[in-house]
């Protein structure tokens, strides 16, 4: 019992180190969160309430993807130049923007305008956070500070899901069409996102010398091949999960006839256990280190995501996917911080928009085979590519980094 108050103490005198930045950046990342929760929920099923197809769906999707990543590079050269804090400026008020166009717009073109403008956005966001958290902290707190910022986005998706979810039904009374209600949740996103955008204001980012490298350490140095493997692998989960992943809540729509409000609900309660397991992720990489804990993680999410298919009823499925979801996004932070130790701090945003670009390119191009395979009805083999390329891309990783030390 002493044990586990030391090791509780422990853990709260890391968060408590927090710096100033880092607790503004973690307070603004949950609204920013919030509407990408209530987004995800409701998007997908508006394109299709529109009128349109499965493929334009994934078109749709691809199309995010696809922007993200081939903004990827130029975003982390931006990150690197700018600063991490004029790079969150600078996503955040393009979300804002492209989430209130997307709310708005019915026709194809502008929704396909939009949502890449939103992927553009994304592949700042995604670039700049794990530069920046590495930043303002220390080895002493850094597997905490991307444990609570995983945690607290889980659970500021279950917000979003929830609102999401129940927000249509809400607006359903005033006899609003289904269009109109989706519209107006969806316009609540962007609300959030604008919320997000002023605390960013308030962090201060000292000037900090250019560093000058050679042409043997610039670009990696040393580094080269640890940065090839570990995209390579991030590469292939992201092929996989392309095919499936952005595609559940239309699975559980169409097959399992699940209303939003009950799709909402799953996604907040699994975004619920992912928040409680991103929490327990410091003491299991303590006991197994990062490679161990992100190989472990995944590898036993594979049986719960072939779980969903086995069943036409809508609680085992859930299961699954609760499982599912906890398990193969668990060590998340982990994974991040790994990659971000093992780079020099002048590349790390260049690195990380290669790793972010390999994980989204290759989700985009499996969603276009995802919205295919659902367009013609075959979501049981969508199911089983994902998780068997989910075992190469793992077992890989471990083959790789088996031998770092990395607790």
């Amino acid at each position: 019992m002493a044990a586990i108050k030391d090791e509780i103490t422990d853990y709260m005198d890391r968060i408590r180190s927090f710096s100033r930045n880092s607790k503004i950046f973690l307070f603004s990342h949950c609204l920013i969160t919030v509407g990408l929760g209530i987004f995800n929920v409701i998007f997908n099923l508006y394109i299709l309430e529109l009128g349109y197809s499965a493929t334009f769906l994934g078109i749709v999707i691809s199309s995010n993807l696809i922007f993200s990543a081939v903004f990827l590079f130029p975003g982390g050269a931006i990150s690197d130049k700018i600063g991490r804090k004029n790079t969150l400026l600078l996503s955040t008020g393009l979300m804002i923007g492209s989430t209130i166009a997307v709310s708005i717009a019915q026709d194809r073109y502008l929704l396909l305008v939009g949502n890449s403008i939103r992927g553009l956005s994304n592949s700042l966001i995604m670039v700049v956070i794990a530069p920046f958290m590495t930043e303002q902290s220390n080895p002493y707190e850094r597997m905490h500070l991307f444990s609570v910022d995983a945690a607290l986005r889980s659970f500021s998706r279950m917000i979003g899901s929830l609102i999401g979810g129940l927000l249509p039904a809400v607006l359903s009374v005033t006899r609003m069409t289904v269009t109109v209600q989706y519209q107006y949740t969806l316009l609540t996103a962007g609300i959030f996102t604008l919320l997000a955008f002023f605390p960013l204001f308030l962090i201060t980012e000292k000037k900090k010398a250019i560093i000058t490298t050679s042409s043997e350490t610039s670009l990696f140095g040393q580094k080269k091949k640890f940065v090839g493997q570990f995209v390579f692998c991030s590469s292939l989960i992201g092929f996989g999960a392309g095919v499936i992943v952005p595609f559940f809540n239309v699975y559980f729509s169409q097959v399992l006839k699940a209303t939003p409000a009950q799709i909402g609900l799953m996604f907040s309660l699994g975004e619920l256990s992912m928040g409680i397991a991103s929490l327990v992720l410091p003491f299991v990489v303590r006991r197994y280190g990062k490679v161990g804990s992100i190989v472990l993680t995944q590898v036993l999410s594979i049986p719960f995501l072939l779980l969903i298919t086995v069943s036409d009823s809508l609680f085992p499925s859930f299961i699954g996917y609760f499982f599912r979801t906890t398990l193969m996004n668990m060590a998340s932070p982990a994974q991040q911080n790994f990659f971000m130790d093992e780079i020099p701090e002048h590349e790390r945003g260049k690195a990380n928009s290669l790793s972010q670009f390999g994980s989204t390119f290759f989700r985009a191009l499996g969603s276009d085979v995802g919205g295919y395979l659902l367009s013609v009805g075959n979501f049981n083999q969508a199911f089983q590519i994902t998780g068997s390329i989910y075992m190469v891309g793992t077992g890989l990783f471990y083959f790789f980094f088996r031998n770092k030390n990395n607790r």
